[in-house]
């Protein structure tokens, strides 16, 4: 297995465009600028994501094994590299593993993967170890396939205090395609499928190791904001009709609903 692994606490809220412009210029104030940003004025980068379900949705009705984690196929703007990344979140507690791939390396796996001719996933002397062999194994044996596509822009800030790294980020401009087989956009390339927007509100998130930093402390004083729960992937279904079962005014409802926690109380548990 070849897979850099991250735990830490991320804290999601719901934020409508004037708190939104309020919170950005806080973060441009207490945060310095993230190294992912391709742009100094806007502090923003694109993402594109690949979603992976089982053919009974499992993600989306978080039932079974799959429904405890999100598999997903990750670009960042432009970048010809993918990346390969599982995540799951207990609480606030967040354990995500990531590789860097190339295209190149992965569609072919994945494609063979789907037709049902590839040995990559198991151990096998005729073939040396890929990176990325850890994530090709779960997509074979949890039956994955690609689910959806979504596109959003994302504000980020960080900065380091003592041995912890900060982030804040906010996701805007969310958009959802039906897939286009494996394959996952690029922020210049032509849409693979016509988008369809959702959530007209912008996802706040604060991300930190152990204690709430006093910095975040002081921004949820300054600011009433509301906690969520809110999931790209399920809203993403439910606006492109794939999930057309679940009233959409319902199910707005259910993903802005606020988090009674006590954030400031977390702390991570190894």
């Amino acid at each position: 297995m070849s897979e850099n692994s991250l735990q830490r606490i991320e804290m999601k809220f719901l934020l409508d465009a004037e708190r939104s412009a309020q919170v950005k210029s806080w973060a441009r104030e207490h945060l310095d600028s993230d190294a992912h940003c391709n742009s100094e004025s806007d502090d923003s980068y694109d993402i594109n994501t690949l979603y992976l379900d089982t053919p009974e949705l499992d993600l989306f009705h978080r039932t079974g094994v799959v429904g405890n984690s999100k598999h997903r196929i990750r670009r960042y703007g432009n970048d010809a590299m993918l990346w390969l990344e599982t995540k799951r979140k207990k609480q606030l507690v967040v354990r995500k593993n990531r590789t860097p791939v190339s295209p190149d390396d992965l569609t072919p796996r994945l494609t063979a993967i789907s037709a049902g001719t590839a040995d990559q996933a198991s151990p096998n002397t005729e073939h040396p170890a890929w990176c990325g062999d850890w994530f090709l194994q779960r997509v074979t044996e949890r039956h994955l396939l690609p689910a959806i596509q979504i596109a959003y822009r994302r504000f980020a800030r960080t900065r380091v205090v003592g041995q912890e790294t900060l982030r804040l980020t906010i996701d805007s401009q969310m958009k959802a395609r039906p897939i286009d087989g494996w394959n996952v956009a690029t922020e210049s390339g032509a849409p693979l499928c016509p988008a369809v927007s959702f959530g007209h509100y912008e996802v706040l998130e604060l991300k930190f190791h152990d204690q709430m930093p006093s910095l975040f402390k002081q921004l949820l004083t300054q600011f009433v904001i509301p906690g969520t729960g809110f999931s790209k992937y399920r809203a993403a279904l439910v606006a492109t009709d794939i999930v057309p079962e679940i009233p959409h005014s319902l199910y707005r409802a259910i993903a802005a609903a606020p988090q009674q926690q006590h954030a400031s109380e977390y702390t991570l548990d190894a």
